[in-house]
């Protein structure tokens, strides 16, 4: 006996060659041609026509040879192609229904129909010409008697967008075009990619055509200084669907429907189902296949013009049966936060697209891959099965789960505090019979601890909020406490240190706080202020301690040297050896508001140096560069405190 293999290649041989065959007899037995083809239009295939390249000045049209009778209904299925070219694409297609001749045809913004009457013009226009009153946008439109204006009553509806969404049909791809006259209503429908677009009610027999029924029937197209490849084919698509409700898990039985369309009848549909089987009719019987699987299912149709179509493939999924599985997030498990559930489900053939999750029997409602659950202290039950697109089901997979508890603490802390302050912190259980182990502080300005009662202290002042959680042995957490504080302080400053003439006032000003103390009080005329005068015969040190209205004391010192004056200081020597002790030659004024000129000069009347401010002075050095041990002449000017001008002139010796 032959092997089921050896049978199914037999089988496909013997399909082909008869499908090859009862195609041929039927293509030679409709050989002649019903079509009339004019200008620069051609026949591409069987069932496909170019009616313009993608050149100037083009007309082309294809006209049935046989009449129709528009007493009876029809409803004619076209592909058409625009073209590929968008905002420089021209100029359009038109189906025509007319009784005159099918040699017509003209170029340009007439579509190849324009001036022919009677007529009945579907035009597909993607030119836009505004002496028509065209609009922007790729249209559809229906016209009467050879008239393409929109602006005339001979406009019977329209113009809309060709393609529902788009402007654009100049998009490189293939579109139904379906036309459908209904005698009875006499209503005229034209769809796009099965989306309907115009419609309009008109009697054609006698408002159009002089109440003769019988019209050619055909497509004209044109381009004028704008171009594009315009085509169009009867349609030929093969296509098929299943009933509502199918399901393709192994064994179920699998029903296909054909859905295909035709310009005229078809003839003949040939069948692969994937599996080596195949069959010629329309709607075959009941498919079981042999095993779970992927098939890819293949089908061409004949019409009766003797063309075969394009193959439709689609892929038919024999399901398997699903495994049901999922895991849970990281132990431990606790009552105060959420268990999530992750899917581990798998299918050998078939796609999983919903989970149906059980929790102590009640059912989730939701179809979701994962879930998350808060659930009690206790001992669960969780149970998950599955279900393939296909319509395979898994069975149950039950796992068990024990949550414990979590213990329950807050925070025991001080809620005001000063800045530098030591403060006890405490996390107080308020669950005892669950055992704490591990304490989580967070103080709100970096600072973290991990000890039961911790001690801390804010380096800065402002609000914080102090954030701790425990974890029992169990491994259980606690949920965050939180608790405010706002630290308090002050920050004293007495001033920067400073000399004075003995006798001479001095202006402290202090600052940082609410309430000021000066110590000693000698020389101070209040002590209590943040800008006491100070009048001193002798060198002093102030302390200034500062509070604010909740305390927080801070401290600063002073220190103020008191010398004869006024008074202005220079010394008579200066060793410039970089040794960081008496390196540069500086000025000391005492009792001075004000330093008019600090001036050095050389033996020789030079200037080398010049400054007003104490803090300066000279390093020793003449346009960079050292000199020598040598004596210079200083002179120096200010004004003291009562604004009397004091001079002083002296030597200085430079010493190497």
């Amino acid at each position: 006996m032959p092997s089921m293999e050896i049978v199914k290649r037999i089988r496909n041989i013997l399909f082909t060659a008869f499908f090859i065959l009862y195609a041929t007899e039927l293509l030679t037995a409709q050989s002649d041609n019903p079509y009339h083809i004019n200008g620069n239009a051609f026949q591409e295939n069987c069932n496909c026509y170019t009616l313009t390249r993608d050149q100037t000045a083009q007309s082309g049209s294809v006209w049935n040879i046989n009449k129709i009778n528009l007493t009876q209904s029809f409803d004619f299925h076209f592909n058409v192609f625009l073209g590929c070219r968008d905002s420089a694409g021209a100029d359009g297609i038109a189906f025509v229904l007319q009784p005159i001749s099918t040699s017509i045809g003209t170029t340009g913004e007439g579509l190849g129909v324009e001036g022919v009457a009677p007529s009945v013009i579907i035009a597909i226009d993607t030119w836009q010409n505004n002496n028509k009153g065209d609009p922007a946008y790729d249209n559809v439109s229906i016209h009467l008697n050879g008239d393409l204006s929109h602006n005339t009553v001979n406009n019977i509806a329209g113009p809309v967008t060709a393609l529902a969404g788009s402007d654009n049909i100049e998009d490189c791809q293939w579109h139904v075009f379906r036309i459908r006259w209904d005698a009875a209503s006499t209503m005229i429908t034209v769809f796009m990619d099965g989306a309907e677009r115009l419609n309009t009610s008109i009697d054609l027999v006698h408002a159009v055509f002089n109440n003769d029924p019988m019209v050619f029937w055909g497509f004209t197209g044109a381009t004028g200084g704008a171009t594009n490849n315009q085509r169009f084919c009867t349609s030929l698509n093969a296509t098929f669907s299943f009933p509502d409700g199918q399901i393709t898990c192994y064994p179920e039985p699998v029903y296909f429907r054909d859905s295909s369309t035709s310009f005229g009848s078809i003839v003949k549909w040939f069948w692969d189902f994937g599996d080596g089987t195949t069959d010629t009719v329309e709607n075959p019987a009941a498919h079981i296949y042999p095993q779970p699987g992927i098939y890819n299912v293949k089908l061409n149709i004949l019409g009766n013009n003797g063309c075969l179509s394009d193959t439709f493939y689609q892929r038919v999924v024999a399901g398997s049966i699903p495994i049901a599985d999922f895991a849970l997030n990281d132990a431990p498990f606790c009552d105060n936060r959420n268990v999530d559930f992750s899917n581990l489900s798998r299918v050998d053939f078939g796609t999983i697209n919903k989970w149906y999750w059980s929790v102590d029997g009640s059912i989730e409602g939701s179809y979701d891959s994962t879930i998350s659950k808060l659930l009690p202290a206790g001992i669960h039950q969780v149970s998950l099965f599955v279900k393939t697109k296909e319509g395979c089901v898994s069975t149950d997979i039950d796992k068990t789960i024990e949550i414990k508890p979590h213990p329950d603490a807050e925070i025991s802390g001080r809620p005001v505090a000063c800045r530098d302050e030591m403060i006890s912190f405490n996390t107080i259980n308020l669950s005892p019979a669950i055992v704490v182990n591990k304490w989580h502080w967070d103080f709100g300005d970096g600072g973290i601890s991990n000890l039961k009662t911790p001690d801390y202290s804010f380096k800065d002042t402002g609000s914080y909020m102090i954030k701790t959680y425990s974890i029992a042995d169990n491994g259980c957490p606690s949920d965050t406490s939180l608790q405010g504080i706002t630290i308090y302080g002050t920050y004293a400053f007495a001033g920067k240190d400073t000399i004075i003439a003995i006798g001479q006032p001095l202006q402290l000003n202090g600052s940082g706080g609410t309430y000021y103390n000066w110590s000693p009080p000698y020389g101070l005329n209040d002590v209590t202020i943040a800008d006491p005068v100070a009048v001193i015969e002798r060198d002093t040190k102030y302390i200034l301690t500062v509070t604010s209205a909740v305390g927080c004391p801070s401290h600063d010192t002073i220190s103020v040297k008191a010398y004869q004056g006024p008074e202005l200081y220079v010394p008579s020597a200066f060793t410039p050896n970089g040794d960081g002790l008496n390196d540069m030659l500086r000025f000391v004024p005492v009792g001075m508001t004000e330093i008019i000129y600090f001036r050095i000069f050389n033996r020789y009347g030079q200037l080398v140096f010049s400054a007003t401010d104490p803090k300066q002075g000279w390093d020793g050095r003449i346009n960079g560069r050292d000199q020598t041990t040598s004596t210079f002449v200083w002179m120096i000017a200010g004004k003291d405190y009562l604004g009397n001008i004091v001079k002083r002139k002296g030597e200085v010796t430079l010493i190497r």
